[in-house]
């Protein structure tokens, strides 16, 4: 066994530069991608019919234009019911005519949500909307109840009146501004870093390695095609070594390769991007493990079912690509509204691992979000390896 896993070690010194790609190119893209996005906010797009036009649904606009998360949008009717029922935007929002005058007579105003699902986002635009309308409703007490008593004094023409009371709206919502009730302070319990938290380079440093590892698992157990085609593998199958002997060799030095692949980008990400892999080092390493089972057994039965090297070459980075993509290496699945993609990600193992390492990873969980997904990633492993044995046993 140790003789196959030297020999294995010797050819990847000759051939040491498709590794090293495979090694450099996620770690290119993981800059790439992370910088594109960096200092990115994301604002959920809102489009707004204003049918009332008046001075309170301006103020609406305007006070959620400035909290920040919502990119508003004017629009029609038609256009609002195709951005929402296209997914383009989670909610639209309707302000009906009389929205104005219901504040002004004290009457709780009505709005109009059009929505297709029930989503976090819309709770909390709702909620976001209630407070909004409580402070406008406050705010407009204040400049009615300013300008009457200014009108008992002074006669005032309508640009006057305009002017004192677009003022006297600013000067009181500069107040909630001034006294915010509560500030909130913020802390990952047990991270070893303050801003341990979600950003594109975190979902990059994890997509990438799992995604572009699986390179590194499959070519390097795909050695044996190659083996079999220049006849070193039927001189292997004559030597002293046991079959035993021989698939645990191949096994371990493609589960060696993989894993230090896994490790390098692991330890990059930490040092040079700032991804916390080293928060719960234990329950990364378990995964790490896991999932290198789980890919080299699927190299193994890849190897088992195409006839050459140059086969693999094409089918590979089919297989890779399209499973990656359904796991969530190159977006979070965290925006994906489909269930049926979301459910279709518990079939590929990139979906499990994926999702263990950001539990561990940007939510700072324990190492209990191990157990299901390693335990998965071994099942995987062994039908894997099972199935691509008998292919073996019955080809052989």
């Amino acid at each position: 066994m140790w003789k196959i896993i030297y020999v294995k070690i010797l050819n990847l010194k000759k051939n040491y530069k498709p590794y090293l790609f495979m090694l450099m190119f996620p770690l290119i893209f993981t800059f790439i991608f992370g910088l594109m996005t960096e200092g990115e906010n994301y604002r959920i797009k809102v489009p707004v019919v204003d049918m009332d036009n008046s001075d309170h649904s301006r103020w609406l606009l305007e006070e959620l234009d400035k909290i920040g998360s919502y990119q508003i949008n004017l629009t029609d009717r038609e256009k609002l019911s195709n951005l929402v029922s296209e997914n383009t935007s989670p909610v639209g929002l309707i302000i009906p005519e009389n929205f104005g005058e219901d504040i002004n007579g004290g009457t709780p105003p009505r709005l109009d949500l059009v929505i297709t699902a029930e989503r976090p986002e819309v709770y909390s635009f709702e909620g976001v909307l209630r407070a909004s309308i409580q402070k406008i409703a406050f705010n407009s007490h204040i400049v009615h109840g300013t300008l009457d008593t200014l009108a008992g004094y002074l006669t005032l023409g309508k640009d006057e009146r305009e002017g004192i009371k677009n003022r006297i709206y600013r000067l009181a919502m500069e107040k909630w501004e001034e006294e915010i009730p509560i500030r909130v302070k913020e802390k990952v319990a047990g991270s070893s870093r303050k801003d341990a938290s979600f950003n594109m380079y975190t979902q990059s440093s994890v997509g990438f390695a799992i995604a572009f590892s699986m390179f590194t698992f499959i070519f390097a157990i795909g050695e044996i095609l190659e083996e079999k085609e220049n006849g070193v593998w039927n001189r292997i199958n004559i030597s002293p070594l046991s079959k035993f002997q021989i698939y645990t060799g191949n096994l371990l030095y493609a589960c060696a390769v993989g894993f230090i692949q896994l490790l390098i980008m692991a330890f990059v990400g930490d040092r040079v991007f700032g991804v916390d892999w080293g928060g719960n080092i234990g329950g990364v390493l378990a995964i790490f493990a896991a999932f290198t089972f789980c890919i080299v057994s699927l190299g193994l039965l890849m190897s088992s079912v195409i006839k050459n090297r140059h086969q693999l070459q094409v089918i590979a980075p089919v297989v890779v690509v399209s499973t990656s993509m359904i796991g969530g290496c190159y977006w979070p699945l965290e925006i994906v509204s489909s269930r049926m993609l979301i459910a279709a990600s518990k079939f590929v193992p990139q979906g499990w691992a994926v999702k263990a390492l950001k539990d561990l990873i940007v939510y700072n969980r324990g190492f209990e979000v191990v157990y299901l997904p390693a335990a998965v990633l071994i099942l995987m492993g062994v039908v894997f390896l099972g199935t691509a044995l008998q292919i073996r046993e019955k080809g052989e």
